[in-house]
């Protein structure tokens, strides 16, 4: 959906994959991880590609999205930000908590 949305306004889509402290400190899981979500970057960079969406791929390793989200939406100057619930206490809560001017999108 982030794409088909890149493409209906013009936007460049950055996708973010958080690697979280306990897969970081196991290099197995660790390794897990990575390779995880470079088969996701994979798979967007392709469906981009067909719809002629500049994409983006950033790792984020850390110990909890909640702070990595917000950060990044201010680092990159994200307009919107794509999260998969609403949750009080998870990456949108904080997104507001910093005031940050991006909209957000909730896509369960």
């Amino acid at each position: 959906m982030s794409m088909r949305l890149g493409q209906r306004f013009g936007a460049r889509v950055t996708l973010v994959y958080v690697v979280h402290r306990g897969e970081r400190d196991d290099a197995g899981a660790s390794r897990d991880a990575v390779g995880r979500g470079d088969a996701l970057f994979a798979r967007a960079r392709r469906v981009a590609r067909r719809l002629g969406v500049a994409c983006a791929c950033r790792f984020a390793f850390g110990d909890g999205t909640d702070g990595m989200v917000a950060e990044m939406v201010t680092r990159l100057a994200c307009d919107l930000v794509i999260v998969p619930r609403a949750d009080d206490a998870g990456p949108l809560a904080d997104v507001r908590r910093r005031r940050s001017p991006a909209d957000v999108l909730v896509c369960p």
